[in-house]
């Protein structure tokens, strides 16, 4: 089965306020989107959304992996990462995996989603609960069964999911809202770190400089 990657990057990152889209932010010297394509190399495809400073980030994308394709959200001002997502899946058959444009992945993330996609079953990506506002997740019997911005669980959506694309719809509603459709879905824990927030980057820095080996993929 072919193994597709298709990352949301077309946000303006409004709540970061850096002034760039989110996968160009640095942390630790590396941008975000370099983390992803080094976890990620064990991808067929890498496809990635682009919107806001769209040829900014294809020139800065390219020059690390000249195989990714870009698709464009040309309405990235007024739509979401679930229409980001059902342009990014496009001509895509089967099934891929759909990832935030602001989560760094490290090595064991990188290996249980490459072995979750080799498996070929469904999933939905959680996370212990880290970030100020979190999607809560209810996990059960290893299955996530419901998602809550105020039923607090201590784990949230860790902003990946494995689905079969035929399954996305083009409206303007929250992905999780579209994942809450095909619940229970088993849910994959492992640890990734979302910078939406300045605070989210200053602990993803602190977490990466204390646990370097973990997200070193330079050495």
């Amino acid at each position: 089965m072919k193994k597709t990657v298709i990352i949301a990057a077309a946000g303006i990152g409004s709540r970061l306020g850096a002034g760039i889209p989110k996968c160009l932010v640095e942390v630790r010297g590396h941008a975000i989107f370099e983390y992803q394509l080094k976890a990620l190399a064990w991808a067929d495809e890498v496809r990635m959304v682009v919107g806001y400073k769209a040829d900014e980030v294809m020139q800065k994308v390219s020059a690390v992996n000249s195989n990714v394709v870009f698709i464009h959200n040309r309405n990235f001002q007024s739509t979401n990462l679930r229409q980001s997502y059902f342009l990014g899946a496009s001509g895509v058959s089967g099934k891929a995996l759909f990832l935030d444009g602001d989560t760094i992945i490290g090595w064991k993330a990188s290996r249980l989603l490459h072995q979750a996609c080799e498996a070929g079953k469904d999933y939905i990506a959680v996370a212990k609960t880290r970030t100020k506002n979190p999607i809560y997740a209810g996990v059960e019997d290893e299955k996530v069964r419901w998602f809550s911005y105020d039923r607090c669980s201590k784990y949230e959506l860790a902003n990946a999911a494995f689905l079969a694309v035929d399954k996305l719809k083009y409206e303007n509603t929250l992905f999780y809202v579209q994942l809450e459709e095909y619940l229970p879905t088993t849910a994959l824990l492992m640890e990734g770190l979302e910078v939406d927030t300045p605070e989210d980057l200053q602990d993803a820095e602190k977490t990466i400089t204390s646990n370097w080996e973990e997200y070193d993929f330079w050495r």
